[in-house]
């Protein structure tokens, strides 16, 4: 996003605008000097969590000579870019004030929804996931949570407005140690107490390692609906190159206490990692089969980007393989080969996965919806008709995105580089045949539709 931003600052300081500009977030927090090298018009960059450092910048506005007194800060001074110490990061997140949010809440099947946050950081270290770098360099506890009573006042005076359904934005919603577990207990029955857990729907996100079911059972008492699982791999060697610190065999344990928890879920998936062959393409596309049978979830998946600071990214730079300019930077594969699989992938599904109109998020849109209109309308449509429908156009969709993957595969992996050159028009074809696909299912996606009881 950032060639976004130069351009919209540039375009603001060449229509007269003279006002302070700063920014943050994890790609200015971690690389500040190039940051103020790309957008010059940006006057300052905010490192790390901002909220206090935000106040003493807007305070000191007008006193440039005191900004090496504020905590968190890069600048420009003299033709040089300063940076100040690393602020503290804020050790009791309940002293923040709730957030302030549009006065018109989003809808959803004219039901609030309202995103919402109760922790802050990870405890894990995954090497793709910039979370941990965002944190690294401010004094403090990388991850730290906000108390359950808080949490559950914020959710009901969204609840007063109108929101009925909660997005958490959290990085991982854990289960496995006391405190976790005393936090879930707690946070459970600040709901019960406030008569919510019956009247909400809530979605969070979880790691594979980290699931219980007897805590699992006690969220989807008040409400926990949906689940975001960050499996990332199927197989160990992609696993490894991830740093998830679990194997295979853990995903499907996770999978099984999903199941009977009766509670659905989407995922995360990296196919594509700078260590990919063809074995472990392989062994995903299994995984994937295995896993969305019956339409149970939707298959997508995408390629592990070497975000800044990241441990990937830097095992990248000691390799010299990163390649493209610093606001998508990438990399080419040791097996020049999947360097064509992944133009392939990317001409056949790009659109289906990242578009805004895409058949993935269609789908999965569909998914969440059976799970809302079970929770708050379950005697008004023949939700078993729908389900079924939904269930199918998933799965017709999921059989035809895995065999043009595995016919894509199969030919490559037993041809050389030039041999797929040459026949790249019959790829291209492939490619063609799976979009046109992709055009009938959404389609039928458009007209699945809950029939009214």
């Amino acid at each position: 996003m950032l060639p976004d931003f130069a351009e919209l600052a540039k375009y603001l300081r060449q229509n007269g605008v003279k006002a302070h500009f700063t920014i943050g977030g994890h790609f200015p927090t971690v690389d500040y000097s190039k940051t103020l090298e790309l957008i010059p018009e940006v006057d300052t960059v905010v490192r790390h969590e901002g909220e206090n450092t935000m106040l003493e910048l807007f305070n000191q506005l007008d006193n440039p000579s005191s900004f090496g007194k504020i905590r968190g800060l890069a600048y420009r001074h003299d033709c040089k870019i300063e940076v100040t110490p690393a602020r503290p990061l804020i050790e009791n997140l309940d002293s923040l004030p709730f957030p302030t949010r549009n006065t018109k809440t989003q809808r959803y099947r004219g039901l609030g929804l309202s995103s919402i946050s109760a922790s802050r950081g990870c405890f894990f270290n995954c090497s793709f996931c910039s979370v941990r770098q965002f944190y690294n360099g401010a004094p403090g506890l990388k991850r730290r949570s906000r108390s359950p009573a808080n949490v559950a006042t914020e959710m009901e005076q969204l609840y007063k407005k109108g929101t009925r359904i909660f997005k958490f934005v959290d990085d991982d919603l854990g289960m496995k140690t006391k405190r976790q577990q005393e936090w879930i207990n707690t946070f459970a029955q600040e709901l019960k107490n406030r008569q919510l857990g019956e009247k909400i729907l809530w979605r969070t996100s979880n790691r594979v390692d980290e699931l219980d079911l007897e805590y699992m059972r006690m969220l989807k008492d008040v409400g926990l609906t949906f689940l975001y699982l960050g499996i990332e791999s199927g197989n160990n060697q992609g696993l490894k190159t991830c740093n998830k610190i679990y194997s295979q065999k853990d995903i499907y344990a996770a999978i099984k206490t999903l199941q009977d928890a009766d509670m659905q879920f989407d995922y995360g998936f990296i196919m594509l990692t700078p260590d990919s062959t063809f074995d472990t393409i392989d062994a995903d596309l299994k995984f994937l089969r295995d896993l969305s049978t019956g339409g149970r979830v939707t298959v997508h998946f995408t390629k592990m980007m070497p975000y800044a600071g990241t441990p990937i990214a830097e095992r990248l730079k000691e390799e010299s393989r990163i390649v493209g300019p610093v606001d998508s930077p990438t990399y080419h594969f040791t097996d020049e080969r999947l360097n064509l699989m992944e133009a392939f992938l990317v001409k056949a599904f790009h659109e289906a996965f990242f578009g805004n109109n895409g058949l993935v998020n269609k789908l999965q849109t569909l998914a969440f919806d059976i799970e809302v209109l079970n929770r708050f309308f379950p005697k008004k449509y023949a939700m078993a008709d729908y389900t079924k429908s939904v269930r199918n156009v998933i799965n017709r969709y999921n059989e035809s995105a895995l065999e043009t993957m595995e016919i894509a595969l199969n030919f490559m992996k037993t041809h050389s580089y030039d041999d797929i050159l040459f026949y790249w028009s019959t790829l291209e074809s492939l490619a063609g045949q799976e979009l046109e696909a992709h055009k009938r299912i959404h389609s039928v996606a458009k007209e699945t539709i809950p029939a009214k009881i």
